[in-house]
């Protein structure tokens, strides 16, 4: 796997930011078509997190604010692989790591922005989410 991150950045209104380790994308697929695969799922004001890379596989799909972390539910290996990010206003999402079966050991380790897109976040090993 490659370490190399490529950003990609659309400008006005509504800019996505898509960030990918390698293609980033599902063969024969453009970085576009999988955001707009990913928007299909997940709608305006929401974060969604899948267990796949390029938006693949289980996906959880958060839409309000939490009291504490949140484990993802039915991902095979308990991480995040990818997500995209569409919520308003100012609001981060706070990924956790750590011990995925005790959330006493999870931490911070990495701050989703509003409006982004992660295709390969598998080697972050994020177990957990506060969607804002």
């Amino acid at each position: 796997m490659s370490t190399r991150t490529r950003k990609i950045a659309a400008t006005g209104a509504g800019a996505l930011l898509l960030m990918a380790t390698g293609s980033g994308v599902a063969f024969g697929e453009t970085q576009d078509e999988a955001v707009q695969r990913a928007k299909a799922v997940c709608g305006d004001g929401q974060l969604c997190v899948w267990d796949g890379e390029n938006f693949s596989g289980k996906v959880n799909v958060f839409h309000e604010c939490l009291p504490a972390w949140a484990k993802f539910e039915g991902f095979d290996d308990e991480r995040a692989g990818s997500w995209l990010n569409t919520q308003y206003g100012d609001v981060v999402s706070s990924f956790a790591t750590g011990n995925p079966g005790d959330p006493a050991t999870w931490t911070e380790g990495y701050r989703s922005p509003v409006n982004e897109a992660i295709a390969d976040g598998a080697n972050l090993n994020l177990v957990g989410v506060d969607p804002c």
